[in-house]
């Protein structure tokens, strides 16, 4: 196990498997992703304008760069479903090197590819 700063590890939901595997494909075709996994459906209890909701959603576990978390964060909210999506980052203490090493490498922007 390697210190990778770099790996990140964002997590947002969304309302639809098609939803999920929209985004989910928008953020790997921008390179803003190396991977993105989708669980669900998962059932989340929360306080949405004062009322107590439960709804059914997928998660998306997203794995880019500190780099590359910026223009990832844009471009998933800018294509997200709710007005307040989650969004939650995690900055891995260890990682294997060959992954975060893979993970960088995807998201490298590629200059023969516009966004």
């Amino acid at each position: 196990m390697s210190n990778s700063p770099e790996l990140v590890i964002a997590i947002t939901t969304v309302d639809t498997a098609e939803r999920a595997e929209e985004l989910a494909a928008e953020l790997i075709r921008r390179r803003l992703a190396a991977c993105v996994q989708i669980d669900g459906p998962i059932t989340s209890h929360y306080v949405w304008e004062g009322k107590a909701e439960r709804s059914a959603e997928w998660r998306l576990s997203i794995k880019s760069t500190e780099a590359r978390l910026e223009d990832l964060q844009r471009a998933a909210h800018d294509q997200h479903p709710y007005s307040l999506p989650q969004w939650i980052v995690i900055r891995p203490a260890d990682a294997s090197a060959a992954y975060a090493e893979w993970v960088e490498q995807a998201v490298r922007p590629d200059p023969g590819i516009s966004p």
